[in-house]
């Protein structure tokens, strides 16, 4: 199986009408879904900012999320994907995907992935990183999947695009009893990892104005 992760951005103005009509059209999206083969998806907003979270069963096949077309009156349009037959004749997309650069850990059958465990929360949050840091925070962050895998919570996962980042697991967290062997035998992930990860960040202010590095954001109600 496969996870996947797209962002998307609301036109100005458009959030409150924009979570209405994914509300209102649940279930035909839901039908939607089930035919481009996703499930397990989450839709998270906070601001002009969407991102969505799903996984398909058939990695092999070239499954990719789209919104249905109507949803242009709400969302930013993107040029399309050279690579991509479906959007090139249609010109444009309303999604884009994210690159992974972390994950705790890789599912590879459904069964045990999905069907003995119950899912408490699904938590999405999105930080910005400083440009100049951006290459160093991707190789800390593939050292530490490949040197500790599946070390804390397997359904934890980043994607980036730009300097946008956003972050998806699941609670409780999930550890497999069969952990993965990581490709790399060394051990030079720092043990002040926090520390060391702190100036990578553009911090924001929060209401109390505090530093805030990582921001949760709301899932849509009836998204899964």
């Amino acid at each position: 199986m496969k996870r996947l992760l797209y962002y998307s951005q609301l036109r100005r103005d458009s959030e409150s009408e924009f979570r209405r009509t994914v509300n209102v059209e649940i279930e035909s999206l839901r039908s939607d879904w089930a035919d481009q083969g996703l499930s397990d998806v989450s839709i998270f907003v906070s601001q002009l900012y969407v991102f969505i979270y799903a996984e398909t069963a058939h990695p092999s096949a070239q499954t990719e999320w789209r919104w249905p077309l109507h949803y242009s009156r709400l969302l930013e349009s993107w040029p399309a994907d050279p690579l991509s037959s479906l959007e090139l004749k249609n010109m444009s997309r309303l999604a884009v995907p994210l690159i992974d650069i972390f994950h705790d850990g890789i599912p590879e059958r459904y069964d045990s992935w999905r069907e003995h465990r119950q899912v408490g929360d699904r938590i999405g949050s999105i930080a910005c990183l400083r440009p100049e840091m951006t290459a160093s925070y991707i190789y800390y962050h593939f050292q530490k999947q490949e040197e500790e895998a599946s070390s804390f919570n397997e359904t934890y996962i980043i994607g980036l695009f730009g300097t946008l980042i956003f972050s998806y697991h699941e609670l409780p967290s999930f550890i497999s009893e069969h952990k993965r062997q990581g490709c790399l035998n060394s051990r030079q992930t720092p043990a002040n990892w926090h520390e060391v990860m702190q100036p990578h960040f553009r911090s924001r202010k929060d209401e109390a104005g505090r530093d805030l590095l990582w921001m949760r954001m709301d899932r849509i109600n009836g998204s899964i």
